[in-house]
C-alpha cells in the first residue's frame, strides 16, 4: 500500500502523519517520595503520628503493650539484681563470721596434732588435679589430667592439711550456705517466691572432696547452712538430704520465742550425734542447719555466730584425731 499524500508506502492518507502535529512526550514521572517510618508515641489513650502531625485513636492497651513488657523485663531484672545482691551480702557476712571461727580452729587443730610433729596448714583452694591426685593414690590405676591444674575449688572456709616433710593429709573442708529472701520481701510488702536451688551446687564440692578423701575412712566435710529457705516447712533443706544419701541434717530451729540458751542447749544436744564415717562407701557431708520461717522473723534471724561454729568444729576436729591417732607416728 502506497499512501498518496506523502508518497511512502506502508500505510495510507488517513493514517499519514505528514502534515499532523506530533504531541510532545509527557515527561517522565518522578519517583515517590521514600515512605518515612512512623515513629509511635503514647500521649494517653491515643497514639501520636509525629511525620503527619495527627492523633489516631487506639487502645491504651495495645498502645502499652511494648512499653509493659520492657517494664515487666525490667522488673524483673531489678528482681534478680536486689536478691542477688541481698544473697551476696548475706554471703560475705556468713563467710566471714567462719572465717573468723576458723582463725580459732587452726591453732587449736595444731595443738592437738603437735605430739604427730605434723603442721596445720589452711589453704583457699585445691585444683581437680590435685583432688585426682589423691584418689590416685588409693587406685594406681587411675590418672590424673595435668590439664586440670587450672580447674580449683575454694570451699567458704578452706581445706585443713596435716602436713609433714613427706606427705599432706587432707583434714577438714568447711563450707557456708546462706539462702532466703522471702523474709525480707515481706517486710518489703513483696510477693512471696519460690525458694532457690543454690544449695545444690554443693553437690559438686561433696563429689570433689570424695576423691581427696578416698583413702580415708571418714569424711570431715562440714556445711553450714542457714536462712529461711532451710526451715522445715520447706524443701530445700530435704534436697541437701537426697545428695546425702539421705542421712538427716543437725537441725536447728529458730522461733520468736527461741532463747540464746535455748539455741545453745540445741547446739549442744547435736554435738554427741556428730558421726564422719562414711557409709557404704560413700562420703556424707555434717550439715548443720540453722533456720528460722520466712513469715515469723526477720531477714538474718538464723544466722550462725562464730562461738556456735567453734563448738562445732572443735569437736569435728577432735574426730578427726582420734580416727588418724591410731596410724599417726610421730614426724621427724
Amino acid at each position: 500500500m502506497k499512501c498518496s499524500n506523502c508518497k511512502q508506502i506502508g500505510h495510507n492518507k488517513r493514517s499519514c502523519t505528514k502534515d499532523k502535529a506530533v504531541a510532545p512526550l509527557a515527561p517522565p514521572t518522578p519517583p515517590a517520595p521514600p515512605v518515612k517510618k512512623e515513629k509511635m508515641v503514647n500521649v494517653g489513650g491515643f497514639t501520636k503520628i509525629d511525620n503527619r502531625g495527627n492523633f489516631k485513636v487506639i487502645s491504651r492497651t495495645r498502645a502499652m503493650v511494648k512499653t509493659s513488657q520492657s517494664k515487666g523485663l525490667s522488673k524483673r531484672l531489678n528482681k534478680m539484681v536486689e536478691d542477688g545482691r541481698r544473697l551476696n551480702d548475706d554471703s560475705s557476712s556468713s563467710e566471714k563470721t567462719l572465717n573468723e571461727a576458723m582463725r580459732e580452729i587452726v591453732p587449736y587443730a595444731t595443738e592437738l596434732f603437735k605430739p604427730t610433729g605434723l603442721k596445720i596448714v589452711s589453704d583457699k583452694t585445691i585444683s581437680l588435679y590435685e583432688c585426682q591426685k589423691f584418689l590416685e593414690k588409693v587406685d594406681n590405676t587411675y590418672k590424673p589430667n595435668p590439664e586440670n591444674k587450672k580447674v580449683t575449688m575454694k570451699p567458704d572456709g578452706g581445706i585443713l592439711f596435716a602436713v609433714s616433710k613427706k606427705e599432706r593429709i587432707p583434714l577438714l573442708i568447711v563450707e557456708d550456705k546462706v539462702q532466703g529472701t522471702n523474709d525480707l520481701r515481706l517486710e518489703q510488702k513483696k510477693k512471696k517466691q519460690a525458694t532457690g536451688n543454690a544449695i545444690e551446687r554443693a553437690g559438686k564440692n561433696i563429689r570433689g572432696a570424695e576423691m581427696i578423701f578416698a583413702g580415708s575412712q571418714i569424711f570431715p566435710y562440714v556445711i553450714f547452712a542457714s536462712g529461711c529457705d532451710f526451715h522445715t516447712s520447706e524443701t530445700i533443706a530435704k534436697r541437701i538430704e537426697m545428695m546425702n544419701m539421705g542421712v538427716p541434717n543437725h537441725y536447728v530451729d529458730i522461733a520468736t520465742t527461741t532463747t540464746d540458751e535455748q539455741i545453745k542447749n540445741k547446739i549442744d544436744a547435736l554435738i554427741p550425734a556428730i558421726k564422719l564415717e562414711k557409709l557404704c562407701g560413700k562420703g556424707i557431708a555434717s550439715v548443720f542447719v540453722k533456720a528460722h520461717k520466712w513469715n515469723e522473723m526477720k531477714h538474718g534471724a538464723s544466722l550462725w555466730k562464730k562461738d556456735e561454729q567453734v563448738k562445732i568444729l572443735k569437736k569435728v576436729v577432735d574426730i578427726i584425731f582420734e580416727s588418724m591417732s591410731t596410724s599417726l607416728t610421730p614426724s621427724t
